[in-house]
């Protein structure tokens, strides 16, 4: 695993997930958020994107449709799971209004169609931590609940 983090700021909410099937993409949406002092984790896979999100509390996801070991949907459902409130974005090659339909179905924050500026992702990321995280408890796959230390 290659977690990227800033060294600035202790918020543990500022973790970023960059789950794309490219993962070169990944890598650089990864790189200009951690230029921008987010944390940022990229992977091209969704196994791999649920242990980070159960080991880091994340404070937005960016997911593709497409990734190497699953579907993204199925991948923002278990998110979900970990985190009932979680912001996600998902980004897609998929033209198609019934692939968006999908998407948003999930209750997403945002659906970005490929390719796109990554600077729009930072810009977004910026915004939705400039707002306090909301309070509540944070679901982990075992069933428990924790709740979060202010």
């Amino acid at each position: 695993m290659d977690i990227r983090s800033s060294q600035a700021g202790s918020d543990d909410r500022r973790w970023l997930l960059v789950a794309d099937g490219d993962e070169d993409g990944a890598n650089v949406l990864a790189g200009l958020l951690l230029h921008h002092r987010f944390r940022a984790y990229p992977t091209g896979r969704g196994a791999e994107a649920l242990r980070v999100a159960v080991i880091h509390p994340l404070g937005l996801a960016v997911v593709d449709l497409s990734l190497r070991d699953m579907p993204g949907p199925d991948l923002v459902r278990r998110l979900r799971q970990i985190d009932s409130k979680l912001p996600v974005v998902v980004t897609s090659a998929d033209l198609s209004a019934d692939a968006e339909r999908r998407a948003r179905e999930l209750g997403i924050l945002r659906y970005v169609h490929k390719p796109y500026d990554p600077r729009r992702i930072v810009v977004l990321a910026a915004k939705l931590f400039a707002r306090p995280p909301a309070p509540g408890p944070r679901l982990v796959s075992l069933g428990l609940s924790v709740e979060r230390q202010a």
